[in-house]
């Protein structure tokens, strides 16, 4: 399986006789490629795209000139490094290299490990220019370069695109030293979720990008909602936290209420569909955080395909949830729209035909119509009854209706109470709510 952060690249150019300096720095963990010909270094450059030119003196005629502009006219981004191996004796040389636009004259003899350790400050150095100074993550140019090498030579990929929602104006109410601070807290908990092998970058402002892979992204989006909630209030007076607004003011006096600042993250991945550049996986990752935006408060949305209705291992990792609904129409819409969210739904229409599935099926939610009923058997009965019984009384139960008794609804054993009509977005939002202290890694919501 190939790594989501790609290896450093070094290009020697150089005979034979030096080819115990590639021994040494593959022994270091730098990819290497090796050339004897200054033309074919140059043919390379655009392909191999390689972080580092270890160039022997000989193999050019002009002290480097030509090679040197040549790199520095190739538009990758960030440039190539251009080291040069010179004899100890030829100090002149060194200064003319130098001059020619070389980074750094190496002289020799010298031992394989000196030049892979001086490979590596180099390589760290160039990786240092590309940090953020805010968050000490790599940059966007370096985001770019690993999209691409993920596209071109990592099979199991996903990409996640992280913003924040509403920034702008906790800002203006609380001074952007502060807004700072909380960029700095979302890029801890992101770091907080990381694998070994996950890369993560901030591309600038509030703008992160997570890659990891495929089997991971929505469960690891699921998680970062979580945690970034969890301490997000800590960022507010305790008026502004209980109530979970702010006031903006606008022009001419004007005043809004305004959410609390969330996330929102957009998620893609290899399989999904065809991608030919890293920026189509960016437009396509941030378009899916757009229509995260469009949900209340922190949350994620995927462009996963809907899974086989015939595929049952799929089914057993996905979320179970139980609609309980006498009208039919009803039933059906809950249906259709909770899987295109990506749940597993079964469906029962009479009480006793729930409680029977409850029992065999064990579902983690039910959305429950509480005026159903069978032979006097009505809901609130059926949601006394599953929180009764030890195995079932976990089960997230969110009872809609029209009753207006809000009290008898929660004390009954309810969860949730949502008055009808409702909106589906709002419905959805709630759901994801009451589920996010149950994801377990792999779970696809």
């Amino acid at each position: 399986m190939s790594n989501i952060q790609p290896i450093p690249k070094v290009l020697l150019v150089m005979s034979d006789e030096y080819k115990y300096l590639a021994e040494a720095l593959e022994q270091a963990g730098f990819r290497v490629e090796f050339v004897s010909d200054i033309s074919m270094a140059e043919n390379q450059l655009k392909t191999l795209k390689p972080d580092l030119f270890l160039v022997h003196s000989d193999m050019t005629g002009d002290h480097g000139l030509n090679f040197c502009q040549s790199v520095k006219a190739s538009e990758i981004s960030p440039r190539p490094i251009i080291v040069f191996l010179i004899d100890e004796s030829k100090s002149d040389e060194r200064i003319e290299v130098l001059r020619s636009g070389a980074d750094d004259v190496i002289s020799y003899p010298i031992s394989g490990k000196e030049i892979a350790f001086r490979v590596m400050a180099h390589i760290r150095r160039r990786q240092e220019t590309h940090i953020s100074l805010l968050t000490g993550l790599p940059d966007s140019m370096i985001a770019n370069n690993v999209l691409e090498h993920t596209l071109k030579e990592v099979n199991d990929w996903a990409v996640l695109s992280i913003d924040l929602d509403n920034l702008r104006v906790y800002n203006e109410t609380y001074g952007e030293s502060r807004g700072d601070q909380m960029i700095k807290a979302l890029a801890a908990v992101l770091k907080s979720v990381l694998t070994q092998d996950d890369f993560l970058a901030h591309r600038g402002s509030d703008d992160f990008l997570l890659v990891t892979r495929n089997d991971r992204a929505e469960a690891t989006a699921e998680e970062i909602c979580r945690r970034f909630d969890y301490i997000a209030p800590r960022f507010y007076t305790k008026e502004d936290a209980q109530r979970s607004y702010v006031i903006g003011i606008g022009s001419k006096g004007i005043r809004r209420r305004v959410p609390l600042v969330s996330i929102s993250i957009g998620v893609t991945a290899k399989g999904r569909r065809t991608f030919s550049s890293s920026v189509e996986v960016l437009q396509v990752a941030r378009d899916m955080r757009y229509l995260a935006k469009s949900k209340k408060g922190s949350d994620w949305v995927s462009d996963r395909l809907r899974l086989s209705a015939d595929d049952g291992s799929s089914k057993e990792k996905r979320i179970k949830i139980l609609v309980i609904e006498p009208d039919a129409s009803m039933s059906l819409l809950l249906k259709d729209t909770l899987e295109m969210e990506g749940y597993f739904v079964d469906v029962a229409h009479g009480t006793h035909e729930a409680w029977n599935i409850i029992n065999s099926w064990q579902p983690e939610l039910i959305l429950l119509e509480v005026d159903v009923i069978s032979d006097g058997f009505d809901g609130w009965e059926l949601t006394r009854k599953i929180k009764q019984v030890p195995e079932l009384a976990g089960t997230w139960i969110i009872m809609t209706t029209k009753n207006s008794d809000h009290n008898k609804s929660l004390e009954s054993g309810a969860d949730l109470y949502l008055p009808k009509p409702y909106e589906l977005q709002v419905l959805f939002s709630e759901i994801r709510y009451l589920l996010r202290s149950r994801i377990r890694s792999g779970v696809l919501l």
